[in-house]
């Protein structure tokens, strides 16, 4: 029997695999814009922060913005988790839950900030 005829166990075509990937590959390419919004959003806080500190504040208010300041950092360590846990996962539909995750792991400070800025519009 030659070679061209023998299937491997568990290999798929490659344009099976890229479609697989597919749903990963979209919610990495819409999550880095966001991404980028949310560290902005982090750095802004973590300068506001400082400031906080030199007033003299309650432990729960530095808590609160410490964790706001890290929140950026906390968004794509779970972008990266989710995107790679989902690479793990045979099904399409488990990859596209996957995929939805890792897009709402990047945008959740995105649209937390436009959530804020329309309930507190700027007087």
């Amino acid at each position: 029997m030659s070679e061209e005829f023998v299937e491997y166990a568990g290999r798929s075509e490659p344009k099976e695999r890229w479609l697989k990937a597919l749903p990963l590959i979209v919610a990495g390419v819409l999550g880095v814009p966001l991404l980028a919004f949310a560290i902005m959003f982090s750095l802004q806080i973590a300068q506001v922060t400082k400031y906080i500190f030199d007033l003299g504040t309650s432990g729960w208010e530095a808590a609160s913005f410490v964790l706001l300041s890290l929140s950026g950092a906390f968004c794509v360590i779970f972008w990266i988790a989710f995107l790679f846990i989902g690479t793990r996962r045979r099904t399409w539909r488990w990859r596209c839950w996957w995929a939805a995750a890792a897009f709402l792991a990047a945008a959740a400070l995105p649209l937390w900030a436009l959530l804020d800025a329309l309930i507190h519009p700027a007087a």
